[in-house]
């Protein structure tokens, strides 16, 4: 329940501000290159930060995201941050994806681009759930079609078994 809890936390908060900014183009939304874009930064701040996730906020800054009392945000709708849940600490990421097969496959493909053999994919059966071994850790990458107030997102994280070694910043 906590985790739920944490998902729908993550989504409300992203909704209020991709409602509260313009910075993107309706008719941009959904399209190849701004899938493409928010695959890249999953990829860029929670894999690069997996699986210890201590520098998570030097890699949210590299990627120019903006530090919230939520979360990293990246206009209009993007929402990353580190949560301790149910014996596991998770770098989520939040994002509307009007077509969810798409953004799934594009985060995967982008994972498997940047980090080959650390990151073997989804197996086939869980199109969304991808063990790997990372560091000599297992990290898991479980990409979960959602769906909030009528709008289509997907909540992305990689999980490692353990607690957080640095403090969440979101309960």
């Amino acid at each position: 329940m906590i985790l739920r809890s944490s998902l729908v936390a993550l989504c409300a908060v992203a909704v209020q501000a991709s409602s509260a900014s313009s910075a993107v183009a309706a008719d941009d939304m959904g399209s190849a290159g701004w899938i493409a874009q928010r695959a890249q930064l999953f990829s860029q701040v929670c894999m690069a930060a997996a699986p210890t996730f201590l520098d998570f906020e030097t890699h949210a800054k590299a990627a120019s995201l903006s530090e919230t009392e939520n979360g990293w945000h990246m206009a209009p709708e993007v929402l990353i941050d580190v949560l301790q849940h149910d014996s596991f600490c998770s770098c989520f990421m939040t994002v509307m994806a009007p077509d969810q097969t798409a953004m799934i496959t594009a985060i995967h493909a982008q994972l498997m681009q940047d980090y080959g053999s650390d990151y073997s994919g989804p197996k086939s059966g869980l199109a969304t759930v991808a063990p790997f071994d990372r560091s000599g850790v297992e990290v898991v990458s479980i990409l979960e079609p959602r769906e909030f107030n009528g709008d289509k997102w997907v909540a992305a994280r990689l999980s490692v078994f353990g607690t957080c070694a640095e403090a969440e910043k979101t309960k």
